[in-house]
This record gives structure tokens, sequence and C-alpha cells, in this order.
């Protein structure tokens, strides 16, 4: 019996001494950095700072936002591309990892292969408003405003790599009209411009567009998702508009570089689905006008390749150039 139970001891010591590096090199030996491609204060930083609150502790580990805006996100993107495959750094994109690939730019990254699919946090659809002075009310009086002068409506959008830009140059191919783009850097100046008056029309985050309408500053004409949003239940879709091929959604994920042990990916998989179903972790991103929407690993792959190619189609259908090019 001796001899067995030493060989048991032995295989148990064995098996402690492997497990141990394991555990150190997935969390705990140094920060949790998620890596978010755009400055503070937008939905993308809301997000990450309510996720590393609660992801932190359960992964043992210290979570940090890091902030790096630039280049359409590639800047963030390359990054955390060539960062070690440990699980310790993770990038919170949107669907703009989805348009600079659809674009067919000489990325510094291949978009599916360089990354693991950690998992989908958000949706939310786009609300196209207008300011109350042009005197549409819904989505087929603004066409016909739009048709009668030419050239003369602006809109508000956030570059070509968005898909704010991409979105209503699609709708102006389906819907015939000619409307001014009105390039922002950042959603927050759009905002004001269009709530003073300076531009007629944007296309933002529904839950935002609700307030300023329901404040009386803008008028909700159409939300772009293919069924209508329970944020805003009274406005109408742009499909049943009268524009039925019409459909496009925002979203937030998260993926980690290529190489990512699967058991890691599932456990921040896992961590990251009982963070956003904690209620304050909930309320606050719902107040940023998100919908939370989880899903695997596999789920989030689907999602992306199948953007890229709707991006694709848009991009050709529109002619759009990126911003470089423009």
């Amino acid at each position: 019996m001796k001899p067995l139970r030493t060989h048991f001891l032995l295989a148990a010591l064995s098996l402690l001494v492997l497990a141990g590096p394991v555990r150190a090199a997935e969390f705990g030996s140094q920060p949790l950095r998620i890596v978010v491609p755009f400055p503070p204060g937008g939905g993308t930083d809301v997000v990450a700072r309510a996720l590393a609150e609660k992801l932190g502790p359960a992964l043992g580990t210290q979570a940090i936002v890091d902030n790096r805006p630039g280049g359409n996100s590639v800047i963030a993107t390359r990054y955390v591309a060539a960062s070690p495959a440990d699980g310790n750094t993770l990038l919170l994109t949107t669907d703009i990892h989805a348009i600079n690939a659809a674009y067919g730019l000489a990325l510094p990254y291949d978009s599916i292969k360089d990354f693991a699919f950690v998992g989908q946090l958000t949706t939310s659809p786009l609300m196209l408003v207008a300011h109350p002075s042009l005197g549409a009310r819904t989505l087929p009086e603004m066409v016909t405003l739009a048709r009668a002068q030419p050239g003369k409506l602006s809109f508000a959008s956030l570059g070509s790599s968005s898909p704010h830009y991409l979105g209503f140059e699609w709708f102006k191919r389906l819907a015939r009209i000619d409307v001014i783009d009105v390039p922002y850097k950042g959603g927050g100046q759009a905002l004001v411009d269009l709530l003073g008056g300076q531009v007629n029309l944007s296309l933002i985050v529904a839950g935002n567009g609700i307030r300023q309408a329901k404040a009386g500053k803008v008028v909700a004409l159409a939300v772009t998702s293919p069924v209508r949003t329970p944020i805003a239940p009274e406005v109408p879709t742009v499909a049943e508009s009268g524009y039925p091929e019409f459909a496009l959604v925002n979203w937030y994920a998260i993926l980690a570089p290529a190489g990512t042990p699967s058991a890691v990916v599932r456990r921040l998989n896992r961590e990251i689905g009982v963070a956003l179903r904690d209620p304050a972790i909930a309320e606050r991103i719902a107040a940023s006008g998100l919908e939370i929407t989880t899903g695997g690993p596999a789920d989030l792959e689907e999602l992306l390749r199948r953007d890229i190619e709707r991006y694709r189609r848009i991009i050709t259908l529109t002619g759009a150039k990126p911003d470089e090019q423009r």
C-alpha cells in the first residue's frame, strides 16, 4: 500500500505544481487592462469603467481602463493585437472594427485572425433625429423636404468609419436624396451643433435620441433596428417607414489577442456576463442608452464576420471612402 500511496501523492503534487503557474499566468500577476479606442467620456468608456469595477475583484487583480484614441480605433487595436495572449489585455471595441476591415484598408493586424473573441456586451440602434426647425415630424416628411431642396439640408456624421456615416449614406441612396455630410471628430460637438440648429439631421444612439426628443430639443424620425426598440417603442423603424431593406445596429464587444487560451476566454466571458447582470452596472449602461446583449465567443465571431460583409456591401453601394481618402 505504501508505494501506491506514494505514487498518488506524487501525482497530486505534480498536478498542483502544474496548476499553480497556469493560474498565475492567467490573472493576478499583473493588472487587467481594458483598452478603449476612444477618448474618455463616451459610451465605450462608461461600459469599460463599469466592467473594470467588477472584473478586477472577480479575477483577483486590479482592472484599469486604458483609453488610446486615434486612427479610427487602429492605434488601440494594434496595441492589443501585439500584446501577450494571457488574458490580461483586452480590447473594448465597436462595429468600427468591422467597418475598418470592410474598407479593405492596409491594417497593421488581421481583424479576424489576430484576435480571440471573448463576447458581446451591448447593442444599440441608432436614431435619426432632426432639429425642430426643419419642420419634419416623420421620416417621409423629411425625405419630401430633402427632395425639394437638394444639397440644402445637412447631416452631422462622425467620419466615414462610423456606422452613423455609412448608415445615412446608405439611406440617402435608398431614399434618393442629396443631403450634405458634415463630419465631426466626436459625437459631443455633433450633438451640440444639432441642438443649436447648425445642422439639420444626425444619427445618434437611440437612448440619447429619445431623451432629447422628450425634452423637445429634437424630433425622433426613425430608429435603425429591424424592429422597434424598447427604449423608444413609439418611434417607427426606418424599415417600416418605407425602406424595408434597411437595418443597422451598433454594438460593443470584447476581444483579446489571438492565442489567448480557451479556458481564459471562457472565464472572461463568464465573469463579464456576471458583471453585466449586476443591477448597478446594468443601470449605468442603460443610462448611456445601450442595451445589454451577451453571448459566447462563437456568437461574437459570427457577428463580426456578418457585419464585415454587411458594411462591405454598403461601402460598395455608396462609394464611401475612408477619411484619409475623402
